[in-house]
């Protein structure tokens, strides 16, 4: 099987998404190149290209863009990095896809299923091109949801949470968005009294003061931890529907360790 067959399949079974303005491209290497192995990450660091090379895999499919950013005026230092990924690609005749669109809202293996099922609510249906889920709570408070979040993310290494409002507040109904794709205004037509996003789906100067001058409670979770589940359950779909390719997930680095003050 080629790079390019398995990146049609992704894009046949995304048919919510519009190919023509997607962020799900080919960003390195070949797509004609013959595969047995694929390796799956939230995003290709060097700590995964390394891994890949060791264990003969040749195409990654990563959720995030590995070259960090793209810009006019761009930072040295990010182009020499992304400069000496590239060589270690090449090294390792490695092909990079990026798969986040389809990824993100992929029914029941995807980001936001995946992560919505981890955190384990009686959510509701989720429609298919949205990042948002929603669901009913029975006399929460705001502290005793925001544990349960922190301990679905703990298997993907991160310790802790950070709130907004008031702890001992009971809530009745929440809404979570999907990685940086989070935006808390398009989560307020369902009538959310507490919301989740991810740190890098809001800006202190914009959601985070709206929700302070609204009383709208507001749990921040880091974007790669609320994903990193949707893109270890790609491996469990390819098994299923590619089971002649060799799948497996490669570890970040992420690891999010909060420190509390005495």
């Amino acid at each position: 099987m080629k790079v390019i067959d398995v990146i049609n399949h992704l894009k046949n079974e995304g048919y919510w998404i519009n190919f023509d303005k997607t962020r799900d491209i080919v960003l390195y290497g070949d797509t004609n190149k013959e595969i047995t192995k694929i390796g799956i990450c939230w995003v290709a660091t060097k700590g995964v290209i390394k891994k890949a090379r060791e264990k003969g895999i040749n195409f990654i499919i990563s959720h995030e863009n590995l070259f960090y950013e793209a810009t006019t005026s761009p930072t040295r230092q990010l182009l020499e990095s992304a400069d000496e990924k590239k060589k270690m690609l090449d090294e390792g005749d490695i092909t990079v896809y990026r798969c986040h669109d389809v990824w993100d809202m992929m029914p029941l293996y995807g980001v936001a299923d995946t992560w919505a099922h981890d955190i384990g609510f009686d959510f509701e249906a989720r429609v298919i091109n949205s990042y948002n889920s929603y669901a009913n709570l029975d006399h929460m408070t705001l502290h005793d949801v925001a544990k349960r979040i922190a301990n679905a993310l703990k298997p993907y290494e991160e310790d802790g949470v950070v709130v907004y409002g008031d702890l001992n507040r009971i809530v009745h109904r929440i809404a979570i968005g999907t990685g940086a794709a989070t935006n808390i205004f398009s989560m307020l037509k369902e009538n959310p009294d507490v919301v989740v996003a991810s740190d890098d789906g809001v800006t202190n100067w914009i959601a985070v003061q709206w929700c302070i001058d609204n009383d709208m409670p507001l749990i921040l979770v880091n974007h790669a931890s609320c994903e990193i589940g949707g893109l270890k359950n790609m491996v469990n779909y390819f098994n299923k529907v590619l089971p002649e390719l060799e799948t497996e997930y490669l570890y970040e680095g992420y690891k999010v360790q909060m420190i509390l003050a005495d």
